[in-house]
């Protein structure tokens, strides 16, 4: 992938571009390439030329699967599915201590189990090579995948082989999940933008890193998730917050401060500003 005007040289450069780009019609991010780059970003010696080709080797497969009949929608998701799922067989990753490996694209292509997301990635990398319209669904459960087809919209679950689902399916799925009182909401399906995605991976990766005692691997994950996106508040919220808890007092101090300068986080304003002040006088007290 050309980014911006040439091949970047280093994973800090292209997710400094995807930062830069607006991911609408006309500067679309490539979903599947930048959350390479994000794999990158997490092991910098990872080479990402050979999942650049699996990925490659997904579509040629699965267009060689369609071979004429590549207006046939039914047969366009058979395709992805049969492909990703069974002749390459990813699925699901359901043990919890996999979490960081789960929402990394090259660790899910080596081992070919994967979080929701991340499947939804590859199946969205598939279909929408094949030409077809995809959204990655914000579903409260796991994400979703909708393909709109001539017929309507189908929805599939990346997470279980890219199984169809009916309205059905999906209560049961939000049962499961919230228990026999959950229901689906209005809004329970909205569609993510790439970068939501993106954002996704790596705070999965983030709370694993956190719950397994490395804040250094979490703060270098949420500094990924800053490059793609500078301008989001809470983020940079976040990082001074475990700056602080790491005594990292002059990082802390310029987080919280990007943060007070951003629109949004109206609610943690006062207490940022407040952080600040202490966070400098504690600098100053350290001084000999």
């Amino acid at each position: 992938m050309m980014i911006g005007g040439g091949p970047p040289s280093s994973a800090l450069e292209a997710l400094t571009r995807i930062g830069a780009q607006d991911n609408d019609a006309t500067d679309p991010i490539d979903l599947s390439d930048a959350a390479l780059w994000l794999a990158k970003w997490a092991q910098p010696d990872l080479k990402l030329d050979a999942y650049r080709r699996h990925l490659d080797t997904l579509v040629q497969a699965a267009r060689d699967y369609v071979a004429d009949d590549l207006n046939d929608d039914a047969l366009v998701v058979e395709a992805a599915r049969q492909i990703i799922a069974r002749r390459y067989g990813y699925a699901g990753a359901t043990d919890p201590g996999e979490q960081d490996q789960a929402a990394n694209l090259a660790r899910t292509i080596d081992h070919r189990r994967g979080g929701a997301a991340v499947l939804a990635i590859l199946y969205t990398h598939v279909l929408g090579a094949l030409g077809r319209s995809v959204e990655i669904l914000d579903f409260a459960p796991r994400p979703l995948i909708s393909l709109q087809t001539r017929t309507g919209r189908i929805i599939l679950d990346p997470f279980s082989g890219g199984r169809l689902l009916n309205a059905r399916d999906m209560r049961r799925l939000v049962k499961d999940h919230h228990g026999e009182r959950g229901e689906m909401t209005p809004d329970g399906l909205s569609a993510m933008d790439a970068r939501a995605i993106l954002l996704s991976l790596q705070h999965d990766i983030k709370v694993h890193h956190l719950r397994h005692g490395a804040p250094e691997a979490a703060l270098h994950i949420l500094e990924g998730a800053l490059l793609i996106a500078p301008k989001q508040a809470s983020l940079w919220r976040e990082l001074g917050l475990l700056h602080a808890r790491q005594d990292h007092l002059l990082d802390a101090i310029e987080a919280l401060e990007r943060f007070l300068q951003l629109p949004g986080g109206g609610a943690h304003r006062y207490t940022a500003s407040q952080m600040v002040q202490q966070l400098r006088h504690r600098l100053d007290q350290d001084k000999p």
